[in-house]
């Protein structure tokens, strides 16, 4: 609530418009003007905008401090997307496995990160309050808060904007130590998550500027994949004032949600990764300053060095304001936002984890699940090699697992407590296209038939910016299934025949009924029970152990 209420401050006194000047559009907005590109997509064209600023950058003393408003005097180019937040990939592998994912080397980064982007179809001149506007998405991308992208060429809306008459926003938010300093300084807690924080700007932003584009800012869809997904749930599960209720009207999980892989230990704030910064950066003890300025001072490079060589990982802290540390008990108590949502899985989103992390089960128990002796013995025991259900060598085996239990299994749960006061829909991703596989590790390790529907992979079909180089017929369909899809549901979430026909709402226990994507494009499409029956081994350490 209170970065709206420092947004709130702003001076707002021009009308926000959109107009088309010498071809390239622009619009008056909050912060003051800026101007954009028109696309030409799908036989059409779209307005682009390009790193539009939400906040003032975070930079000097403002760093590791909530996001402020800003604004400029002169017309603002908006034609290019702007660096990525700084970017930790902690173990290294990470970084070559998101290059090979997202086919572009490592972005260029820096502190002053917080833009913003937004595709929109191309319109006549449009005025604040100029009636029903278009639709929006907004999408926060994954990463495990460590790392991510708006600017991302995966994540580019402007098929959403060409083929389906809506607007996508896709937004920066900071990560790693830079948007979850969780240090003793930082006495108010709700100043520590300052990435959720970056997220809720944006989507305030859109609120105040979205219908200078076009769009309706009661009409919003959030939408994220991974830890985007995971932001996606911490919002739905946040307190929102009753009589405003939540700044969107619907809402889209892809492989991640937080109700069921909540933050272990939510109330009791650990200092562990700050106190051993400190002793990397030497800022233990500084004399001149506190440890804590000391941090705040010290060049970015050494800062983002100490977290990827050392291995220190910065997280979200439990506040029960930013986000709430009762999630599932939130849930089936009915205390979340009341919009329609979506929430799915990829059927391999664990083969990438398994594979870059060997074969070697009794490790990775070690590893993930430390003493859980008990539920070990009870995993061993359900996931024994069974060909005919995918389990061929410990690699499979592994991959199941870790897709059970991070992804699949808490987005049936989080169906079964959502469908008793919400339309919930659930989705499968079972499609595997040649022009998708992956290369960041050798073939020994991951050959491509074992790869499957891995982690991510929905994105460029969900977003229609798969490579057109070797695509095939039924890639191409089953894009156009999903984006439609996605696209339906922001326009009508309560519609009753749903975002696809076919796909029903969850009745109340049956959280392992799924749209089923399949390689076969359109054809493929089927509603059917999937492998649920794993869920049981896994809900007492979820819902008990794990909360």
């Amino acid at each position: 609530m209170k970065v709206i209420a420092l947004f709130g401050v702003l001076n707002r006194v021009l009308g926000a418009t959109i107009a088309n000047i010498s071809c390239n559009p622009t619009a008056t907005i909050d912060g003051g003007i800026i101007v954009g590109t028109t696309k030409a997509v799908a036989g059409t064209t779209i307005d682009q905008f390009l790193g539009i600023p939400f906040a003032a950058a975070p930079t000097g003393a403002l760093r590791f401090t909530p996001p402020k408003p800003t604004s400029w005097s002169k017309t603002l180019d908006t034609k290019a997307f702007k660096p990525s937040c700084i970017q930790v990939f902690n173990p290294f592998e990470s970084r070559d496995f998101i290059q090979d994912v997202f086919s572009v080397p490592r972005p260029e980064e820096s502190e002053d990160c917080l833009y913003l982007n937004v595709w929109a179809p191309k319109r006549g001149e449009k005025r604040k309050g100029g009636g029903k506007g278009l639709p929006v998405l907004y999408w926060m991308y994954g990463g495990g808060f460590k790392f991510g992208n708006a600017g991302q060429p995966i994540y580019d809306g402007s098929h959403f904007a060409a083929l389906e008459d809506v607007i996508v926003v896709s937004v920066n938010y900071r990560t790693n130590l830079f948007g979850f300093p969780i240090a003793p300084d930082i006495t108010n807690l709700t100043e520590r998550n300052l990435g959720l924080l970056d997220q809720r700007a944006g989507l305030f932003w859109v609120q105040q500027n979205i219908d200078a584009f076009g769009g309706d800012p009661s009409r919003v869809t959030i939408f994220g994949q991974s830890a985007g997904g995971y932001a996606v749930d911490v919002l739905l599960t946040n307190p929102w004032p009753e009589k405003s209720g939540p700044p969107f009207h619907a809402a889209i999980m892809q492989s991640g949600t937080y109700s069921y892989n909540p933050l272990k230990n939510c109330n009791d704030t650990d200092y562990a990764a700050w106190n051993s910064l400190l002793d990397r950066v030497n800022c233990t003890n500084s004399t001149a300053v506190s440890p804590f300025q000391c941090v705040k001072s010290t060049p970015v490079d050494k800062l983002r060095y100490a977290q990827e060589m050392y291995g220190i990982s910065f997280g979200m802290a439990g506040d029960n304001i930013t986000i709430v540390c009762d999630p599932r008990l939130r849930r089936e108590a009915g205390n979340f936002a009341r919009v329609p949502v979506i929430g799915g899985s990829n059927v391999d989103d664990g083969s990438y984890y398994a594979a870059k992390n060997g074969t070697d089960i009794d490790h990775y128990f070690d590893v993930v699940f430390r003493n859980e002796t008990e539920l070990k013995k009870k995993v061993l025991e359900a996931y024994k090699l069974n060909p005919a259900e995918g389990r061929t060598d410990n690699m499979t085996i592994l991959s199941q697992i870790h897709t059970d239990w991070n992804f699949h299994c808490p987005a049936v749960f989080l169906s079964n407590s959502s469908t008793r006061f919400v339309p919930t829909y659930r989705y499968l991703f079972n499609a595997t296209f040649p022009n998708q596989r992956l290369t960041s590790l050798p073939d020994a390790r991951w050959p491509p038939e074992t790869q499957g529907a891995y982690h991510a992979s929905e994105i460029p079909i969900v977003f229609s910016t798969f490579n057109s180089t070797g695509a095939t017929k039924a890639q191409r369909e089953l894009s156009e299934v999903m984006l439609g899809a996605w696209a339906r549901f922001a326009k009508e979430p309560w519609a009753k025949d749903g975002p696809l026909r076919g796909w029903e709402t969850i009745e109340e226990g049956e959280g392992g009924k799924a749209m089923v994507f399949g390689s076969d494009g359109a054809a493929g499409l089927k509603y059917e029970r999937d492998r649920t029956g794993k869920c049981e081994v896994w809900k007492d350490f979820i819902w008990g152990k794990h909360l």
